[in-house]
């Protein structure tokens, strides 16, 4: 089917670029639309596995500074002209179950073969109002869901698995919050292996572009009508991806390379708590490889250049999803120093007495002093003595 665009995603940027959310933002959403699109029509075969396109993505950034409502708000009217069905904002894991079951659908497959599936997409700018407080029983269900197995059924509160499973479960979520809702949202036991594993963080500490007047930039209709009928024509992709001969070379070279890189201890992520994140990395890449395929055409091979995109994209995200964790843990200063860095990111220098003013509820002499050391010895922190002063100014080096 002949396109309108030479590349969805790349329309979809241009559809959004006057707008003042982060690049990134944008392009993550773009991404998240397209595997809300796909749904288990199409799927990589790998080893005894089937690798889905779904995506869990979380939008982070300060409130009301990010932009990451806006960024989603454009997103959410081509999900909506597909009819792609969309979770509730605030859900029980009962109620997920059901709202899964009641949104089956069917197709016929590559093989002729006739498919059930239950394609559901969370779709929430408030995802602390969808995830509540440290839910592990609905992140364990998230959790188990992301695999796509060919049924899913969640544990009662006996330990018993309900009568009636999902079938074919296939869920994507695009949700935003601030940094300082992740320590209240997720456990520690959440963190590392399990669900923070299976999604990509996109960290942003301000807007892309500031914009006076938006109604300088009227919305271009001609452009988003492209988008949506080349969406209908994406949503009608059914097939099984591979790799090219010269793009499974580079993603077996790129793949023996990052596990002797972790043998040597040189990790991605320098923090132990992204280690399962690390392990699903090649998952990851090989999953926003399908994507970016099925946004430029309908071949169901993946080019050299798909996978050199899709790992590029990972890599760049990757640089400042070291942030997303700093706010938990053991440490009783861990949630401060998280907001010493978030100032230090934006203000780069900044006096240690305006810091203790913006923080004073939070904030006093003897913890400063623990966090500026442990962020001198993390090389992210330069101090200056102001003589006479009786005060240090902070250079941040991150």
């Amino acid at each position: 089917m002949a396109r309108l665009l030479n590349d969805w995603i790349a329309g979809y940027l241009e559809f959004s670029k006057d707008t003042e959310p982060p690049r990134s933002y944008h392009l993550w959403s773009a991404i998240s639309v397209i595997a809300s699109t796909l749904q288990r029509k199409v799927f990589f075969p790998w080893g005894h596995e089937k690798i889905y396109p779904n995506q869990y993505t979380i939008l982070v950034g300060p409130s009301g500074t990010a932009r990451k409502g806006n960024a989603m708000s454009i997103a959410k009217p081509f999900l909506d002209h597909l009819q792609i069905a969309v979770a509730p904002p605030k859900i029980t894991r009962e109620a997920l179950i059901r709202f899964m079951s009641d949104s089956q659908t069917n197709f016929i497959n590559a093989d002729k073969d006739f498919i059930y599936q239950c394609p559901v997409t969370i779709f929430s700018k408030e995802l602390a109002v969808f995830l509540g407080q440290k839910n592990t029983g609905l992140l364990a269900d998230l959790t188990d869901i992301y695999d796509s197995d060919d049924t899913w059924a969640y544990l009662t509160k006996n330990g018993e698995r309900t009568k009636d499973p999902v079938v074919g479960p296939y869920l994507t979520i695009l949700g935003g919050t601030a940094p300082d809702w992740i320590p209240t949202m997720l456990p520690a036991e959440a963190v590392g292996g399990g669900f923070t594993s299976r999604v990509i963080f996109v960290v942003e500490t301000g807007k892309g572009k500031v914009i006076s007047n938006p109604n300088k930039f009227p919305m271009n209709k001609t452009l988003e009508d492209k988008l949506k009928k080349d969406l209908e024509k994406i949503n009608l992709l059914i097939g099984k991806y591979s790799f090219s001969t010269d793009a499974l070379a580079a993603y077996e070279a790129w793949y023996i390379d990052q596990e002797d890189k972790l043998l040597k201890g040189t990790f991605p992520i320098q923090d132990p708590r992204f280690g399962g994140y690390i392990a699903r990395r090649a998952t990851h890449v090989k999953k926003i490889s399908m994507i970016l395929t099925a946004s430029k055409n309908d071949s169901f091979i993946v080019e050299l250049s798909d996978f050199e995109r899709a790992r590029g994209l990972l890599e760049d995200t990757e640089k400042k999803m070291l942030r997303i964790f700093s706010g938990i843990g053991k440490s009783d200063i861990a949630e401060v120093m998280n907001s010493v860095l978030t100032i230090l990111e934006v203000k780069k220098v900044i006096k240690r007495s305006v810091i203790m003013r913006m923080l004073y509820g939070d904030v006093d002499s003897w913890m400063i002093e623990k966090i500026e050391s442990a962020l001198t010895k993390m090389k992210l922190l330069k101090i200056e003595i102001n003589p006479g002063e009786g005060d240090v100014t902070y250079t941040y080096l991150g």
